[in-house]
């Protein structure tokens, strides 16, 4: 399984913004409380991926399902 771009993009945000203090509190809770939902591809090899849930609702919503 694999990470969509924008939960890499999400993560590195979340490091550079939270990491770094002394035992990572904030780090920890915001990484605990990001939420994923596994979607698999309908194009090429539809391998399952990690998407944020907050964009797959989004995107669910514009396209009226």
């Amino acid at each position: 399984m694999r990470m969509h771009v924008t939960v890499v993009d999400k993560l590195m945000y979340l490091f550079q913004n939270y990491g770094g203090h002394e035992r990572d509190l904030k780090l920890r809770r915001m990484l605990e409380e990001l939420d994923l939902t596994p979607y698999e591809r309908q194009t090429g090899m539809q391998e399952l991926i990690l998407v944020l849930t907050e964009d797959y609702m989004k995107q669910l919503a514009s396209t009226g399902r």
